[in-house]
């Protein structure tokens, strides 16, 4: 067994939950999620708003709904391979996943309480979700976790980040901050761009800037997954024990 390898195994389960997964482990933990959204989409009429990845692959699947299958599994079952090929060379460990999901459990808890409670505090009433079904739930759960924190959190806040430190005198602080402001603003105002957008109002807005600020944190500081089944969790509480 090589060093590294070994290394994996001798964690405890404490440093399962203090170690913050790697990018591409952190990808390939989130496959789940991913694969509920984009099979979930064809049982349903709607879609994640900011949704990139499937507003492409939706046109393929209006050419063909086998091409669209296809794609959509290739690429999971690609990331779940490359999960197999890092534990064999001790790079990844399945044990990871069950940390992870306790961990943003966790936390889309704490955001309930806090977030979610500071809006009902300042404005009497929280904005609850549209009416959906039980499936619409859990994709449109899954979509929000995967492709939000992947387009707010890991393209957008990652490299406005990177963009702010590099500027001369700007200290690293400061480049965090002004990334993570601004990427909640912009992911509280996309919700209401576009044809399936929200009508303003001023409580949700400010919640989704907080929420973004929240996310940004978990994100920076435990990585992807975590993010994005934070994110997640905390829909479906919202969604079937809340609204």
């Amino acid at each position: 067994m090589s060093e590294q390898g070994a290394s994996t195994q001798r964690r405890s389960g404490w440093q399962r939950f203090t170690q913050k997964p790697t990018p591409l482990t952190g990808l390939i933990l989130v496959v789940p999620v991913f694969l509920l959204y984009h099979l979930g989409i064809l049982m349903i009429d709607l879609r994640n708003g900011v949704d990139l990845v499937s507003t492409l692959m939706v046109q393929l699947l209006e050419l063909s709904l086998a091409g669209y299958l296809a794609l959509t599994l290739t690429l999971g079952l690609g990331l779940l391979a490359t999960g197999l090929w890092m534990r064999e060379k001790g790079r990844a460990d399945a044990l990871d996943f069950a940390p992870v999901l306790i961990e943003s459990t966790v936390l889309a808890i704490l955001m309930l309480l806090t977030v979610g409670f500071a809006i009902e505090r300042l404005f009497a009433a929280q904005a609850g979700p549209p009416p959906m079904g039980f499936l619409e739930k859990l994709v449109m759960a899954a979509g929000a976790g995967f492709h939000e924190e992947l387009i707010f959190r890991v393209l957008l806040f990652g490299g406005c980040f990177a963009l702010l430190s590099r500027l001369p005198l700007w200290p690293k602080w400061a480049a965090i901050m002004a990334a993570a402001v601004t990427m909640a603003l912009l992911f509280s105002a996309i919700h209401y761009i576009g044809p399936m957008s929200d009508t303003f109002q001023l409580t949700s807005f400010f919640f989704r800037f907080l929420a973004g600020l929240y996310l940004t944190a978990v994100y920076y500081l435990r990585g992807f997954a975590v993010a994005v089944y934070t994110h997640t969790i905390y829909d479906l509480i919202v969604f079937f024990l809340v609204a």
